[in-house]
């Protein structure tokens, strides 16, 4: 009897041995539950690129607006500086009593420029003081008006004859002083014209 129990254990043992060898031309036996087989040295697959991420930098081609939108570079004329100009003075058609003066410009540089508007026009004793008012505006502002080298524009200075209203006139001045439109530098001219009368000093804008 005691020979029998002892041989009990041999033989449970050797029936697992056998049971976990089967299976030879089957499938695989799964695996046992909370087995971590399938984890241990396992590597995730590289995840995609979501739609509408950036792409990596330096690979995108630039973008057609971004060229199209580059400012033009101009190639125009610039604005006649002081430098640039010289001027001169002469007394043009007189009729009914008024009187109109010839002031031109001249563009002394070696490249054309633009003037546009009204210059800014006294006249001046020897000490400096002002005679009078600067002129008053008369008629359009107008256009740009191109100035090749070597080339004029003109504005016109109008006043009244003496006696035409009232007896007074200015004083002659010793300088004329014009500042070119749209600049802060005058141009002086040496003279005793224009004599104005009747309290009426205007300029037109250059080429009016």
């Amino acid at each position: 009897m005691l020979r029998r129990y002892a041989l009990v254990p041999v033989a449970v043992t050797s029936l697992a041995v056998g049971a976990a060898g089967c299976n030879h031309g089957g499938s695989p036996s799964a695996e046992p539950a909370g087995s971590s087989r399938s984890a241990t040295g396992s590597t995730a697959p590289d995840a995609p690129i979501a739609s509408g991420e950036p792409a990596p930098t330096g690979t995108a081609p630039p973008s057609a607006s971004a060229a199209m939108s580059a400012p033009a570079t101009g190639s125009g004329p610039g604005r006649c500086t002081t430098e640039a100009l010289a001027m001169s003075l002469r007394q043009g058609d007189a009729g009914a009593g008024q009187i109109h003066y010839r002031l031109t410009l001249v563009n002394n540089s070696s490249d054309s420029c633009t003037l546009t508007g009204f210059p800014g026009v006294s006249l001046i004793r020897r000490d400096g003081s002002v005679i009078g008012e600067p002129a008053d505006r008369e008629g359009a502002a107008g256009q740009v008006t191109v100035i090749e080298a070597g080339d004029s524009a003109e504005v016109t200075l109008h006043t009244l004859n003496r006696g035409i209203k009232g007896a007074e006139c200015w004083d002659r001045p010793d300088y004329l002083r014009v500042y070119p439109p749209g600049s802060r530098e005058a141009l002086t001219l040496r003279t005793t014209q224009p004599l104005i009368c009747g309290g009426l000093f205007r300029t037109t804008a250059v080429g009016g």
